[in-house]
């Protein structure tokens, strides 16, 4: 089954028959040649408290579940499995301007893998988490970059006077999450990572760094698109972070990997975020 088809909890089943209405292949091709006359609306908001939290996988645990064409990246066998998650401020169209205030603001988790030097700065999404059905619907029918999943449980919350962040997403068993990080001064590189990346702050660049996502469309799993964005990273201000309490998604067993696999984690306190275009992948097709 296509990892993007709508996954919903008993407590929105109102929102059941939407399941078989985002996926009609007939509906979506409208929209894909509807995006193709019109010029693409702009996104914006501003994003905080973004925790990133990193796995080394055995690469050829994964390149089975994408098509041939996706050139993930390796070295020395392995890839990375990155899950970050964030709190949005205001996001909607950039031609708002100052109305854009007035739009909700949601909180998103990207789960993701990296593609090789063929294609740089560029992830595909293993699944997309968010915490409002309004994102959830909107993402469906306006994106194919955007299939969002619906929470029905997303905490994810800043403790100040201890500087940490407390995050706890549940969509269904092997898309659930809870950890706990503290900000720390010790920018410390685990082990295993050391012979990938030169130091800590090679890995986090190379992790943070995107200008480009891509998808499987819903309707037809061996098409992708693309989508483009422009975040600008303050370098510097990221900052390191210490696990001290996580269970990590049921996912991972999928990649050869048990819960307790040690995690890579830092946290990017705030950014810019723009999404400024989409398009169809010509080697999709």
């Amino acid at each position: 089954m296509n990892r993007h088809r709508l996954k919903l909890p008993a407590s929105k089943q109102w929102l059941r028959f939407l399941t078989q209405v985002l996926s009609c292949r007939l509906l979506l091709q409208l929209r894909r040649l509807m995006m193709r006359l019109l010029p693409f609306m702009r996104l914006q908001s501003q994003v905080s408290h973004i925790v990133y939290l990193s796995w080394l996988v055995d690469v050829d645990q994964v390149r089975q579940r994408y098509p041939q064409h996706v050139p993930l990246w390796e070295k020395q066998g392995k890839t990375i499995f990155t899950i970050l998650t964030y709190q949005h401020h205001h996001f909607g169209f950039s031609f708002l301007a100052k109305l854009r205030k007035l739009m909700p603001s949601p909180q998103q988790s990207n789960w993701r893998f990296y593609l090789d030097g063929t294609y740089p700065k560029t992830v595909i999404f293993e699944q997309v988490i968010v915490d409002q059905a309004l994102y959830v619907i909107g993402g469906r029918v306006a994106s194919d970059v955007m299939p969002a999943q619906y929470a029905s449980k997303f905490h994810h919350q800043e403790n100040e006077q201890d500087k940490s962040i407390h995050t706890e997403i549940v969509v269904d068993a092997d898309y659930s999450l809870m950890s706990d990080v503290h900000i720390t001064a010790a920018k410390q590189l685990p082990f295993a990572w050391q012979p990938l990346f030169s130091s800590w702050d090679e890995a986090v660049r190379f992790l943070v760094d995107q200008d480009h996502a891509w998808a499987e469309w819903v309707d037809q799993p061996t098409r992708m698109s693309q989508g483009d964005i422009e975040m600008p990273v303050q370098f510097q201000q990221i900052q390191a972070a210490k696990i001290s309490a996580l269970q990590a998604p049921q996912l991972l067993q999928q990649f050869g990997l048990d819960r307790e696999a040690e995690a890579f984690a830092f946290v990017v306190p705030k950014l810019d975020f723009y999404v400024v275009g989409e398009k169809v992948l010509p080697e999709s097709q």
